[in-house]
């Protein structure tokens, strides 16, 4: 990928006066300080096993977390000719960027197999080029060939990444076709995840399926319904897991995951009123062939989310949202698995499940891959927007799904380990206030602050012994600066 990089911006810059070329893209840095990452009093480490919700202390000790980090994407256009138009992304390290200061190397650890199954990102190569395809006009469709971006509905499961701070994007290497037909649009896709080594192509992963929607400006309606499919030959080595947490991975071999997404949207004067409810189903692979399971079927999949907004807009200058959702998450079965992994682009809060505490002390991980999953929730949110200047507030009550049960396996979400409980944990995550501020500097510049106090439930305190972890909260600031150009 490199050295298709590397020939695409030679030839770029010989082909910059034959073809118009319009670069755009971003490029952010920030400065972040959570306090108390580990949202718990104790300052040493105890019980970290695979049952215990308490993380690792990171360097020196320290339950303080700093770090810099950067953002990057630059997008070229070219205008081929009135029916064809070339688009591309290229950006580095994994996530659009890294932290000041590091490699840019570290990416998805093998125990996120799972949550993003459904997500096909970049990877942590030193320069990456996320989108490089072909849009294609005719009369009666649109053609985007090669790799390129995709979006359903709010964006929880499918999300292209277009927000100034998203890190990643849902990536589909293949063919989608939009058709529209008066108030209807339908779009067939198919593309292809793995391709495998050259001498077989018993390792491929592919997808397909197709997206139908109709939006009638004149009711202020739109609606969509999304059928897809992930296949993953028997002997597929793409997708790994680690689900015991003994840091062996072990490829979980043939899959057959689909997906149903629905999504509405209605607008009533100044209430705008959006849902989505995506559906898992399907077959994950042999998740728990290994010691202590010894399950060698290949393990069924379930899982759901019903998300639910309500924005009013109060005047120009005001308006008010409240965001409620129900993400599952794994209980103690072997039989299946049932939790679901939003798009790490899609958030509730500035501090709970926006990072992976784990990359405090592991750095080859990545403190952005975190998922919106267990979690019921209701997030309550004031906006104002003046000429120069966005404040918002939120308030996040959350609860967790599934707990352990003292007496069976159980699923923690945060490490992406299933152990046998032995003791009842709380299914308490706390609250949250949040407070963002965002000084529009010009049209193109936005300079952020951002905080979050999280008041932590008991939920984190759960340690799988008799003597469970004190709850302590925890809060985090950042200062930020962005470019779109």
């Amino acid at each position: 990928m490199k050295v298709v990089v590397l020939f695409f911006i030679i030839i770029s810059s010989q082909i910059v006066n034959a073809v118009p070329i319009d670069w755009h893209g971003a490029f952010g840095v920030d400065t972040t300080s959570i306090y108390n990452y580990r949202k718990i009093k104790v300052k040493s480490t105890n019980a970290v096993t695979g049952g215990s919700q308490e993380v690792d202390l990171g360097s020196g000790g320290k339950s303080t977390a700093s770090y810099e980090s950067y953002l990057f994407h630059l997008n070229p256009q070219m205008i081929i000719n009135d029916s064809v138009t070339f688009k591309g992304e290229i950006t580095t390290g994994y996530g659009r960027g890294g932290r000041l200061g590091d490699s840019s190397a570290p990416s998805r650890d093998i125990g996120f197999g799972n949550a993003l199954y459904m997500q096909n990102t970049s990877y942590n190569n030193a320069m990456n080029m996320n989108q490089a395809y072909l849009e294609l006009y005719s009369d009666t469709a649109t053609w985007l060939i090669g790799r390129h971006s995709n979006h359903w509905g709010m964006g929880a499961v499918i999300n292209s990444g277009e927000n100034s701070w998203d890190r990643y994007a849902s990536i589909r290497d293949g063919v989608t076709v939009k058709l529209k037909l008066g108030n209807f649009g339908l779009t067939p896709y198919w593309g292809k995840i793995s391709a495998g080594d050259s001498s077989t192509t018993a390792t491929q992963i592919k997808e397909f399926g197709t997206g139908l929607t109709y939006d009638n400006p004149e009711r202020d309606m739109s609606f969509g319904l999304l059928y897809g499919k992930k296949v993953g030959a028997k002997f597929n080595t793409s997708y790994k897991e680690d689900i015991d947490g003994n840091g062996t991975s072990q490829s979980i071999g043939q899959t057959d995951i689909k997906i149903t997404d629905i999504y509405f949207r209605k607008i009533f004067k100044k209430l705008t009123f959006t849902t989505e409810i995506p559906l898992m189903s399907g077959e994950i692979g042999q998740i728990y062939n290994k010691a202590p399971y010894n399950n060698s079927e290949n393990i069924k999949y379930g899982a759901k989310a019903f998300l639910f907004n309500f924005d009013y807009k109060l005047s120009e200058n005001w308006k008010t949202s409240l965001l409620a959702g129900s993400v599952s998450g794994d209980g103690s079965s072997i039989g299946s698995f049932n939790a679901m992994y939003l798009n790490p682009n899609f958030q509730i809060a500035n501090l709970m499940f926006r990072y992976n505490m784990m990359a405090v002390s592991d750095t080859s991980k990545s403190l952005y891959d975190s998922y919106v999953t267990n979690v019921r929730f209701l997030k309550l949110t004031a906006v104002y927007q003046g000429e120069s200047w966005t404040f918002i507030t939120g308030l996040i009550y959350a609860k967790a799904d599934q707990v352990a049960t003292g007496s069976d396996y159980a699923y923690n979400h945060t490490k992406n380990v299933k152990f046998l409980s032995t003791q009842v944990q709380s299914d308490d995550l706390g609250y949250e206030l949040d407070l963002n501020a965002n000084y529009h500097w010009n049209t193109d510049t936005t300079v952020g602050f951002a905080g979050g106090y999280h008041f932590v439930g008991d939920y984190y305190g759960y340690t799988n012994t008799t003597s469970s972890n004190h709850a302590e909260n925890s809060y985090v600031l950042q200062l930020s600066t962005i470019v779109k150009f």
